[in-house]
């Protein structure tokens, strides 16, 4: 199925780019004017129902799944999103979401320049009044109108800070030391995607991770925040980062299974007491004795 050949396509420029392994199903008569962008992803679903109708400069960002019932219009500059950025405290993902499903019922009419994000389940028969941030479910038979409020919330930021670069999802003792230092905030860089196995400390409210790092003035950053650079990484270093730490007077700390570069200077402590390694942190930090830490 051609989606231009099927759908109404009024008015000038239309953005539609629609992955060859996603699900569309599509009613009659559904209509898009002019500059409206439609983004279907990967293994994606997105469903239209009979004379659903998108007004100009509507956005679709379709990551998961997206379903609209019959009937239902939207106004001008709507946006659609059913996924957006992971964050920390510290870093926004540049290609790392979270998902979540959003159903649309029939017969809607949803104002100019609402939007629309992950999760949400809207009913049948509802209106929403223009430039409402819709976040939470709608029941059928409503209407919305949205009041200016804003909440600002403060993101926590810890006064210390260590970092790691890896090309390895296994860091020696990461879950002791963390678990051992929640005071201290831990900066986990890659170059690429990370296992499963790394995702998990993104549990800990003391682990951020960056990933898909491609830009050399972000590790550069990440090493001048950090007091101490942890190479703790299995494998090879990565982009010579111990040298540039050490170049920067970075203290460096290894342990003696997994370090790269001891010559340099680097504190090695024994990866089967990894103890030292957090008392020795603490010492650097806090300025707390060795022989007083618990």
């Amino acid at each position: 199925m051609d989606f231009k050949d099927s759908v109404k396509l009024l008015g000038d420029f239309h953005h539609i780019e629609i992955s060859p392994t996603s699900s569309i199903e599509l009613g009659t008569d559904v209509t898009f004017r002019s500059f409206v962008s439609l983004e279907v992803s990967n293994n994606d679903k997105l469903t239209l129902g009979n004379r659903v109708f998108f007004n100009d400069h509507c956005t679709i960002r379709c990551g998961k799944e997206i379903e609209i019932g019959k009937d239902t219009m939207f106004g001008d500059g709507v946006r659609i999103f059913d996924h957006n950025h992971q964050y920390s405290n510290y870093h926004v993902e540049k290609i790392a979401f979270n998902y979540g499903k959003i159903s649309i019922g029939k017969n809607c009419w949803i104002g100019a320049n609402v939007v629309i994000l992950k999760g949400v389940t809207i009913g049948d028969n509802v209106i929403i009044g223009a430039g409402a941030v819709i976040h939470k479910d709608i029941p059928s038979n409503s209407i919305v109108v949205s009041k200016e409020e804003l909440i600002i919330k403060e993101r926590p930021q810890l006064q210390h800070h260590v970092f790691t670069l890896t090309a390895s999802d296994t860091l020696e003792n990461l879950t002791y030391l963390v678990e051992n230092l929640p005071e201290v905030s831990f900066h986990i860089a890659a170059k690429t995607n990370v296992s499963d196995r790394l995702e998990a400390f993104k549990k800990y409210d003391n682990v951020t991770l960056y990933t898909n790092v491609h830009h050399d003035d972000i590790i550069e950053d990440l090493l001048d925040q950090s007091e101490i650079y942890l190479d703790i990484n299995h494998w090879d270093q990565v982009d010579s980062i111990v040298d540039r730490a050490v170049e920067k007077g970075k203290p460096v700390f290894a342990f003696d299974n997994v370090v790269h570069r001891a010559e340099l200077g680097a504190s090695v402590f024994s990866h089967q007491d990894p103890e030292m390694m957090v008392k020795e942190i603490q010492r650097q930090l806090f300025g707390i004795a060795v022989d007083t830490v618990n």
